[in-house]
């Protein structure tokens, strides 16, 4: 029988459920079905090359992020770093990067006459060095951070007592810090591999027409050739490799939080040399393209240009572009934090780790998918400001709920029960306790949400009107027309967005922006 605390959080639950139905479920299943009726077309050698490369591309890109990301993680984890919480907290300001700043600022690096490959004489042209370089530049820090709270989990002593045993602090770190920080590193590879595979935005720019990838061949046939049905089936396909790795990876999450050590000693000899080596790469990645982009916007190729920057201002097109990013950010924001927080107060209430792994779901869901199965399941509505905000909304509420969730799973009961024994009532003890206490987990999360959102790309392409063109989208056309005069007023764009996701970010999140 449902107790009381139960009830009403399954009912507190109910909206969000029925804007997942109805936004996730619903265009989901309509796409399945109109897939399932065309499935010969993965009995075609193309679109079986192009899921090929999809894999490969996406398991290179997690076995280098495993590689670089799990020895510094275990490093951070075992010796005192100056500046290591700072470097873990900017380690999500490539989370919150719209992904067509990280296309320039990777093109500006690494690109023909990049400012790493000119001097050293390298041409990446034509290899999907870019690619996988990009699918670290966001991915690397969720490896990193993810293997961190893996390797927090186990105790110093273990280790002590293997180094009093004799053990090497190789041989200490690969028999007893390895094995029990390995669900850890697992979920890591796993969600990397996902998200590099999911992509869409980098392999479109990056990738060419040799290195497409399987979202890029759905948007494609969606909204080119307007072949849905294969596009359907193509994301069927897409849809059981997502559920598969998510129900890993949710089972790979449950061995709890990290505590990292009081006191840690520093780091010496070849750790310490290892140590800044890899944060030095981390560094590279991870900032590298963000400080190129902006620092390209302003100094171009070859001097200032000012120029680039009068053509984007004196635009009236900009202002439009700014002003739909913001407003359309805003309203999203506004039903990601309503929906998310009934999730996370539900899901805390009933106690339920069905509403828990459900929040997940729109995480593990491309939106280029999304946006087709919204074409096929409401028609009437398609090229709808209406459908384009609850596609945002869709994206942004799960973040919220992943923060606000465990801050309220770590609230003491005691503190609640105290409320109500001095005579508030269960809404003024939840007013008074549990909002001031969640409040930064809340903000964090909306920061989170609204950062992602201003960025969005693929789920607007296929959605949008001329009119509702975002910063990404006027983005994505300049990167389209050539000549140098249009790739500076495409830096200029991606710094104001950049600066925009960043402000917005930096204004909301309350030092709390974890997703879990």
């Amino acid at each position: 029988m449902l107790t009381s605390p139960t009830l009403r959080g399954w009912l507190l639950a109910l909206p969000p459920l029925l804007f997942l139905l109805l936004l996730l479920a619903l265009p989901l299943g309509r796409t399945l079905l109109e897939g399932g009726v065309n499935l010969g077309v993965w009995r075609d050698p193309y679109f079986l090359n192009r899921l090929a490369w999809t894999l490969a591309q996406a398991f290179l890109s997690a076995l280098i992020a495993l590689s670089v990301g799990g020895p510094l993680a275990y490093l951070l984890s075992r010796y005192a770093v100056p500046g290591k919480g700072l470097l873990l907290r900017v380690l999500l300001l490539p989370f919150v990067t719209p992904t067509l700043v990280a296309v320039l600022g990777i093109t500006a690096l690494l690109g023909p006459h990049g400012w790493l490959t000119a001097p050293l004489g390298l041409d990446l042209d034509g290899t999907p060095a870019l690619l996988i370089f990009g699918n670290l530049f966001f991915n690397l820090p969720v490896m990193v951070r993810l293997a961190y709270g893996g390797f927090s989990r186990v105790p110093p002593s273990l280790i002590g007592a293997a180094r009093t045993l004799g053990a090497s602090g190789l041989r200490a770190a690969l028999t007893v810090a390895l094995p029990l920080a390995l669900p850890g590193l697992a979920a890591g590879f796993i969600l990397v591999f996902l998200y590099s595979a999911l992509s869409f935005g980098l392999p479109l720019a990056l990738g060419g027409e040799r290195y497409a990838t399987l979202e890029v061949e759905i948007y494609t046939l969606a909204a080119y050739q307007l072949r849905l049905s294969e596009a359907s089936a193509l994301i069927a396909g897409q849809l059981l490799l997502t559920l598969t790795t998510t129900w890993v990876y949710v089972r790979l999450l449950r061995g709890g939080v990290g505590v990292p050590a009081g006191s840690l000693p520093p780091a010496r000899g070849g750790a310490a040399a290892l140590l800044w080596i890899l944060i030095a790469s981390v560094i590279l990645i991870c900032f590298g393209p963000l400080l190129a982009v902006v620092a390209r916007s302003l100094l171009g190729s070859g001097g200032p240009t000012l120029s680039s920057w009068r053509g984007v201002l004196t635009d009236p097109d900009t202002l439009g572009l700014l002003g739909n990013t913001v407003r359309f950010g805003v309203l999203a924001l506004a039903g990601a934090v309503l929906l998310g927080s009934l999730h996370a107060v539900g899901a805390w209430l009933a106690r339920s780790r069905t509403l828990d792994l459900l929040s997940l779901l729109p995480l593990m869901v491309s939106p280029v998918s999304l946006a087709v199965g919204y074409l096929l399941a409401y028609p009437a509505l398609a090229a709808t400001l209406p459908l384009l905000i609850a596609a945002y909304t869709l994206l942004g509420f799960p973040l919220v709920t992943r923060s606000v969730l465990p801050a309220l799973r770590a609230l003491p009961p005691r503190l609640l029960e105290a409320a109500r024994t001095l005579g508030a009532s269960v809404p003024a003890a939840h007013r008074t306790v549990t909002l001031p206490l969640t409040l930064p987990a809340l903000r964090g999360g909306a920061a989170l949400a609204l950062a992602t959102v201003l960025g969005e790309f693929g789920a607007t392409l296929v959605l949008t009107r001329p009119e509702w063109a975002t910063l990404s989208v006027g983005l994505y056309e300049r990167l389209g027309r050539p000549g140098e005069r249009n790739l500076g007023e495409a830096c200029a764009l991606a710094t104001v967005l950049l600066l925009l996701a960043t402000l917005s970010f930096t204004l909301l999140d309350g030092g709390e922006g974890e997703v879990t």
